[in-house]
């Protein structure tokens, strides 16, 4: 895929804010750049809306939304983000992509939590979402670079009493000591850092230092007991300004919210099994994650199936949840980069909750094989340090950050092509209003007929998903006709809505054709009075659905 930039790093914020001004500046029939407001440490949030504007405007189309690092750590997701926009605008006149700009708009908001990453990128710090305190008592053991690195690994401790031994097979591996092992080196596993706080003779890693999480601070089932979930629903500036963006742009219809890690995507209902949703919103789920899975092989799994919930242990105030459930708009997480996959290891077995010890080391030996094979580099053997509080100990371990939660960056370009290419097809989903025929007919004496067929071009009906309806959200098409006396029909009139093709029920086989068409368009007809040489127009819009104009001249 062209593109202007290369993605073979990480974009720190400067970067990324670069990059977003460079293409304001230099495409700005395309462009539209805002700021959504400054972050507690003063930071942009960037929204970047892209379309061709000699075609209409922003809002005038049928719209995807497009979003990265709600999670600071999923770096992965911001640069899938800025790829699909470098792509758009840097192939602008390309006839695929001139095609999708015409008809489309796009929407970007690239890094929800630029704090966040910010220190994610630059320390060797892991955290959910923000660095915001999340209130809990540190202490146990806290997270700290100890041997300077660069990196926060794993730390042993020899105990007699420790519960972990190192395989044989791999000594670089820990397994489970076994129940009647008594004879050998054992460990105290922790992670590398310092003592904070009362131990009473008990290890423990300390409860993250920042625990914020924004994909569970949306109004959407919002319970307060979750973990990360805040204060109450949106108390986030970044989580309020993505909800006001979306509420803002009644024209987005199909989103895709870019996280990692796991080679998956997920679909909305999380609260609740899809076996409970609408049927028709299910089947247009399931077609999105055809699409998904055929440019990226990725499965598509039902947030709550997939991952085994019950009605008491399920994420809540997710914010696909609230897009789709509180929005109508077909929403799907997209879990970018799984390296387990690359080793054997399938998405079924990495979801397995009863996993044992044995499969637990087999799939780590799995893994540790492919990082040998391809970025050695993150492995830092056991190294011994003095620690501080501990005494003797050993250092070692994997770059999680960049292996498991973030491909290394040589795979980059690679994990951000797969998620372009499935989001072009995804958008191409929207429904598109057309006028297929507007014609005037003399009647004689400055009487004329004028007729009218309205389509939707569109996989999705106009008023996009059935949740849509249910939240009443939606807007009927308006149709008005202007350039000459109007005698019977109206001027300003109202189509409640019409289908898309993907809801076509008629059904194939070699025994024959049953079913029926989808209501893709509709007739209409006034009866006007103008004289030859007259011009009359013919306007119609749909806030979901986008617009099209027609004019003819009566003969």
């Amino acid at each position: 895929m062209k593109t202007t930039f290369t993605y073979d790093h990480y974009a720190d914020y400067a970067e990324l804010t670069a990059r977003l001004v460079y293409f304001s500046e230099h495409y700005p029939n395309y462009t539209r750049l805002t700021s959504l407001g400054k972050t507690p440490e003063g930071r942009d949030l960037w929204a970047m809306e892209v379309t061709d504007l000699r075609c209409g405007d922003f809002d005038e189309k049928p719209a995807q939304h497009i979003d990265g690092n709600t999670h600071a750590g999923e770096v992965t997701g911001s640069m899938a983000a800025l790829h699909q926009l470098d792509v758009l605008l840097t192939g602008c006149e390309e006839p695929r992509i001139a095609r999708l700009l015409q008809a489309y708009t796009f929407t970007f908001i690239p890094r929800i939590s630029p704090d966040g990453a910010e220190v994610y990128l630059k320390t060797p710090d892991t955290l959910r979402s923000v660095n915001r305190p999340s209130g809990k008592a540190q202490s146990g053991v806290v997270r700290q670079d100890l041997d300077q690195d660069g990196v926060i690994r794993w730390m042993r401790i020899p105990d007699e009493t420790g519960a972990w031994a190192a395989d044989a097979e791999d000594p670089r591996l820990l397994r489970r000591r076994r129940p009647d092992e008594t004879d050998g080196v054992f460990y105290i596993v922790m992670p590398e850092g310092l003592l904070q706080g009362e131990n009473e003779g008990l290890l423990k890693a300390a409860p993250a230092r920042w625990g914020l999480d924004f994909n569970r601070n949306y109004p959407c089932w919002w319970r307060p007991e979750q973990p990360g979930a805040g204060d109450y629903p949106l108390d986030n500036p970044e989580t309020r300004a993505v909800a006001e963006f979306l509420i803002a742009h009644p024209n987005v219809g199909v989103m895709v919210t870019h996280h990692t890690s796991g080679g998956m995507i997920l679909n909305p209902p999380g609260p609740f099994s899809e076996a409970e949703q609408d049927p028709l919103d299910r089947r247009i789920y399931h077609a999105i994650g055809a699409l998904a899975t055929e440019e990226m092989g990725y499965p598509l799994l039902n947030l709550y199936d997939g991952f085994h919930c019950t009605e008491s242990d399920y994420a809540a105030g997710a914010g696909d949840d609230w897009a789709y459930l509180n929005r109508g708009i077909f929403a799907v997480t997209a879990e970018l980069w799984d390296l387990q996959s690359r080793d054997g290891i399938s998405v079924e077995e990495q979801l397995e909750p009863e996993l044992s010890d044995a499969e637990r080391l087999r799939h780590q030996k799995l893994t540790l094989a492919w990082i040998d094979a391809h970025c050695p580099q993150a492995w830092k053997p056991w190294t011994p340090l003095k620690h501080p509080q501990l005494g003797q100990v050993e250092i070692g371990g994997l770059d999680y950050k960049f292996t498991i939660q973030n491909c290394p960056p040589a795979y980059l370009r690679e994990e951000c092509e797969k998620a372009t290419r499935f989001a072009l097809r995804q958008v191409c989903l929207l429904p598109r209003l057309a006028i297929m025929r507007f014609q005037a007919q003399p009647l004689g004496h400055d009487f004329v007929k004028v007729t009218a067929e309205i389509v939707n071009r569109g996989y999705l009906p106009t008023w996009i998903s059935r949740q849509r309806q249910a939240m009443k959200l939606t807007e009927p098409i308006q149709i008005e006709l202007t350039g000459a006396e109007i005698l019977q029909g109206q001027a300003q009139c109202e189509i409640e809505a019409l289908e898309g093709y993907g809801q076509d029920q008629t059904e194939l086989s070699f025994s024959g054709v049953y079913g029926q068409t989808a209501a893709l368009r509709r007739k209409l007809e006034w009866v006007v009075r103008a004289p030859a040489g007259t011009r009359v127009q013919l306007n119609v819009r749909c806030a979901q659905a986008g617009q099209a104009s027609a004019s003819c001249v009566i003969d």
